[in-house]
Order: structure tokens, then sequence, then C-alpha cells
């Protein structure tokens, strides 16, 4: 009973601890972080878009993305936005790309991760931002073995739903295997490929699927190199997936 008592007071102090020591500011969120958000917007478009957003620490946001509405694709479209983080680490962002979108947020893993959720009537859309960290952003840089997972929607609401490896060689070369589900229609296959990588952590990938299948991406590095967020570039797509090593 006493072993008992001393283990949920230990519990009940560590809990206590690691809640105390909680305390963010706009300072948590610095530096350049990847982004992907999902969902329907105020139109009732299906929408994804990947990008890269640089958080200054004091509340301000400058960054890129590439964009899907109803699979018609936007690439390298710039935003703006302001945010501000409370101490217990909530907090609220707006995003400006042409029109201003509210999102409320939620820093996590000590400012390496944020969750948001947009506030504008008439959406549902959500995702996350994750740390660029200390990544080598060239393609001998982040050559090595992932695996991925991705899915979404075509223009035409067809779910998709896919997973898979894919090796880079180093020197611009993609060679793997994918599962997918087309509308329920479930196909396996050998993946060839090309991918080049800029030197502010963004890059493009094109990918041979047999059958005459190509799909193109633009992705965003994360992780410290060891994970990066894509999203296709094809017209009629709402696809995005996620690569880690």
């Amino acid at each position: 009973m006493i072993v008992r008592k001393l283990g949920v007071e230990l519990l009940l102090g560590l809990c206590l601890s690691v809640y105390a020591s909680a305390s963010c500011s706009n300072a948590t969120l610095a530096g350049n972080y990847g982004f992907t958000v999902t969902g329907v917007n105020g139109s009732g478009s299906l929408t994804a878009a990947v990008g890269q957003l640089t958080a200054d620490g004091k509340g301000g946001l400058t960054g890129t993305q590439t964009i899907s509405v109803a699979g018609v694709i936007s690439s390298n479209v710039a935003l703006t936005g302001t945010y501000s983080i409370k101490a217990n680490c909530t907090g609220k962002t707006t995003i400006t790309s042409g029109t201003a979108a509210n999102f409320g947020l939620v820093v996590v893993s000590n400012g390496g991760q944020f969750e948001i959720t947009r506030t504008d009537k008439g959406t549902s859309q959500y995702g996350y931002a994750l740390a660029q960290g200390k990544a080598t952003c060239t393609n001998a840089g982040i050559k090595n073995t992932f695996g991925f997972r991705g899915g979404g929607f075509t223009s035409s609401t067809v779910p998709v739903a896919y997973a898979g490896q894919v090796k880079l060689d180093g020197v611009g070369g993609v060679t793997g295997s994918e599962s997918a589900s087309f509308g329920g229609m479930v196909q396996h296959f050998p993946l060839t490929g090309s991918y080049s990588v800029n030197s502010n952590c963004t890059g493009m990938a094109t990918f041979n699927g047999g059958a005459g299948n190509v799909a193109h991406t633009n992705f965003v590095i994360v992780n410290g190199g060891l994970s990066a967020m894509q999203i296709l570039t094809d017209a009629n797509t709402i696809l995005t997936n996620f690569v880690q090593k």
C-alpha cells in the first residue's frame, strides 16, 4: 500500500512538473517550417496545400505554398502572416495568400511542431507544421531510403490512398514500389523517377508508376532531412503525402 501510494505521488508530481515547465511565447516559433493543410474551404471545395513558412520569433510569417483547390493547382504562391502564442503554448495565426485565413494553433515538441485548424466560419481545414532543422538541402544530402504514405481525392471526389518505399540515389534518381487504392481498386507497381532539391529545402519530383502513370510533386524537406511533405501538382488531384526515413 505504501509503495502504491508513493508511486501515485511520484506520477502526480511528474505530471505537475511537466505541466508547470510548459511555457511558450512568440519566440518559441522561429526558423523554417514545412506545413500541410487539407480540408474544405468556404466555397465547399476540397483543398490541399503544402508549403514552407519562416517564423521570425516575433509574430511574423513569410513563405510560399503549392495549393490545390478542387484540383486546380497553383505553385510557388507567396504568403505572409502573423501569429500570437500564449504562455500555455496555444495561440492563433492569420495567413494571407490572396485572402486571409485564420487558424487556431497549438505548439508542441518545444516549437519543433505546431498543429492548426481553421477558425473561419464555413470552413473545415486542418494541418500541421514541422521544423526544417539542420538539413543538407542538396540532391546528395537527402540520399537514403524512405517510406511514404498519403492520399486525398481526385477532382471528381474519387478517394485515393497509397503507401510505399522509395530510394533516392543522391544524384536525382528514384526507384521504389507502391501500393495504392483508387476508389477501392487496389494496385501494386514499381516506381522510377527523378528529384531535384533547391538550396532552400524545397524541391520537385516525378514518379513513373507503370502503365503510363506519371505523377509530379512539389515537396518541402523537414526534420533535419529525415522527412518531407509533398503535394501532387497534376491537374485534377487534391493529394498530399508524408515521407519518412
